[in-house]
């Protein structure tokens, strides 16, 4: 897991090797616990959906509906100067980063689990040990599996975008 901070100076990565590693993974897993809560609106949307709608077709519909919480939405249409865009869509990117897996959690129990609750964040710990314990799995193993499992499908979206981007 690479790790990317914002300070007032700029964006830094941190590897694993980094002495203030364990810091900042702490950090950045409490600070999307805090951000995770979904709004009521989009958790009532997601509790309407007919079962046989697909369940991509869900996450998009909530995605598209975080809009109404965008802070970059907001700054837009109040005329905020281009130089400053870049910190209202780090301030969504984040909040949508954390509320990832409460949407993807409440269509899994909505579909698989009879429309269950997907429990509380906990902010010890972090986002894939929230994720399997909202989707109701306890087992050390698969939580260490779906660790690997995110992480493998987080460098998959990055070599697609690089690779579309001609960043590489």
């Amino acid at each position: 897991l690479i790790i990317m901070i914002r300070s007032c100076n700029g964006f830094y990565l941190l590897r694993p090797n980094c002495e203030i590693y364990t810091i900042c993974v702490n950090w950045v897993s409490k600070e999307w616990a805090k951000r995770a809560a979904l709004p009521s609106h989009v958790v009532t949307m997601l509790d309407n959906f007919p079962t046989n709608l697909h369940p991509m077709s869900q996450l998009s519909a909530a995605i598209t509906a975080l809009n109404s919480e965008s802070s970059f939405a907001q700054a837009y249409s109040e005329g905020v100067h281009k130089s400053k865009y870049w910190e209202f869509v780090y301030e969504d990117s984040m909040d949508l980063i954390a509320k990832l897996p409460c949407i993807a959690a409440k269509i899994y129990r909505n579909l698989y689990r009879e429309g269950s609750s997907i429990g509380a964040i906990d902010s010890n710990l972090d986002w894939s040990h929230n994720f399997t314990n909202m989707l109701g799995y306890s087992d050390a193993q698969f939580t260490e599996l779906m660790r690997l499992y995110l992480t493998i499908h987080r460098w998959d979206l990055k070599c697609i975008f690089y690779k579309e981007f001609d960043l590489v």
